[in-house]
């Protein structure tokens, strides 16, 4: 009995190789992004602690000017960060929607070959099956016309 080949096994391992790239493309995407998560959120963590210093200076009436514009340069300077890093959060959510995509399709073109490969293995399987039942109808003919069977 012969054996099954599938000639687009290359393409298949090709396949199978560019989906585990993209695998560990978005993996290494959605780490950055969630770092960058992390980073904004200790940012903005930051800011409303200052905010908080701040009103609780004022509340006891112990702030001097010089401090009071000390306070507000510190929370100018991070409200700037905390909106430079949402815009690269931004940019980071973009390259993960950018990877997920990439992976869907690599995954999606992957499938369409192992399903064209279970149907050739499917179609290989009935054709032996086949071959194999007519070798036993030659072989139970030739028995019969030899007089073997009665």
């Amino acid at each position: 009995m012969k054996r099954f080949e599938f000639r687009l096994e290359s393409l298949v391992n090709l396949r199978r190789a560019t989906e585990e790239a993209a695998k560990r493309a978005f993996g290494v995407a959605r780490t950055a992004e969630e770092r960058q998560a992390t980073e904004v959120k200790r940012f903005e963590d930051a800011e409303r602690r200052a905010v908080a210093e701040l009103r609780g200076a004022q509340a006891t009436g112990e702030v001097r000017v010089a401090e009071l514009l000390a306070h507000q340069r510190h929370l100018g300077a991070l409200a700037r960060r905390v909106a430079a890093e949402k815009v690269r959060l931004g940019e980071l959510k973009g390259e993960v929607t950018k990877t997920r995509a990439a992976l869907v399709a690599a995954a999606r073109d992957r499938k369409a070959l192992d399903r064209l490969r279970e149907r050739r293995l499917a179609e290989w399987t009935v054709e032996m099956l086949k071959d194999e039942q007519r070798a036993l109808d030659e072989a139970s003919s030739a028995a019969r016309m030899a007089g073997g069977w009665r």
